[in-house]
């Protein structure tokens, strides 16, 4: 039984203890107030954007973020990018995409809706021969553009802090997927919240969930009836990263907490790897302009492969 309310649990953590539905909800939250402010993610005055996909991680960041926005009197919007994904001849964001619309009109949050359609003159869908062609995966274009395209939506709006849905889940296959890369200046860029360098033409992108689990998101998302797109991208890579999420959920079965020790540990060195690249210079790309760390920023690179 809940050790509170001593009623049917729906939680139990690996040292056996219970919750039930309304104590889950209560300690789902407070972890997220406790992530915002020890790691001062969002501070007054601040204007938020959460990027919402319509998946389980994004609808939970948004759902929780509305609330804490509310309380404490910050500016929410929702911003949403179609990639031109197909799944059986219909749009894969289209389903998400009204569950995001709903609950942004439900609660008076604005949305902001763009594709790659719009902005590049192309559709994932379309290219996909050319990125197998070029040798590098889905995933890898989509992330580059899609990253490009909010932190250019966030500036035009105002924002100063983006949110995005990873989870703890997802920080520690970044951890080890980096790690096995061995690119260190990549491992310095992870935390609550991105980056090493601050830019003003980026907004900072951070991490409600940065503390949560998979298995906490599902379940709250359930309990509070958050509507989401379960349904896996059609053209997902099988990824290095892919791999090692396989290998850690293996792991996790024998070894629990194991996520959740990667993590603990890189925050435990994370202010000594920042500390050792904050006087990186940075560039200015010779095509578009953005903040970059070369002559030519990755998504001007991947919009020239894709021509």
């Amino acid at each position: 039984m809940c050790r509170q309310c001593e009623i049917n649990p729906v939680w139990e953590f690996t040292n056996k203890r219970k919750l039930c539905k309304t104590c889950f909800a209560k300690y789902f939250r407070r972890k997220i107030n406790y992530t915002i402010r020890k790691f001062c993610l969002i501070e007054k005055g601040d204007k938020v954007g959460v990027a919402v996909s319509g998946g389980k991680d994004s609808m939970a960041t948004l759902f929780v973020l509305n609330d804490f926005c509310k309380k404490n009197r910050s500016e929410l919007i929702a911003l949403f990018i179609d990639e031109g994904i197909k799944c059986s001849g219909k749009n894969y964001r289209d389903k998400g995409k009204k569950y995001i619309e709903k609950f942004c009109k439900d609660n008076n949050i604005e949305f902001i809706e763009t594709s790659f359609e719009k902005e590049y003159k192309l559709t994932l869908n379309k290219k996909l021969s050319q990125i197998k062609k070029i040798k590098i995966s889905n995933c890898f274009v989509c992330s580059i553009l899609k990253r490009a395209l909010l932190n250019k939506i966030a500036r035009s709006k105002g924002i100063t802090k983006l949110a995005t849905g990873h989870s703890l889940d997802d920080e520690a296959e970044t951890i080890i997927l980096n790690l096995v890369k061995g690119d260190i200046k990549l491992l310095a860029k992870l935390g609550p919240i991105a980056g090493v360098l601050h830019n003003r033409k980026f907004a900072a992108r951070i991490k409600p969930l940065y503390l949560c689990t998979t298995k906490e998101i599902v379940l709250f998302a359930r309990l509070m009836n958050i509507k989401y797109d379960s349904k896996i991208c059609p053209i997902r890579s099988d990824t290095l990263r892919i791999k090692i999420r396989k290998f850690l959920s293996g792991l996790e079965k024998q070894h629990p907490e194991v996520k959740r020790a990667i993590v603990n540990s890189y925050l435990k060195i994370m202010p000594l790897l920042k500390l050792k690249f904050k006087d990186r210079k940075i560039n200015y790309c010779e095509i578009c302009s953005e903040p970059t760390s070369t002559g030519k920023c990755k998504t001007c690179w991947v919009l020239k492969k894709l021509e």
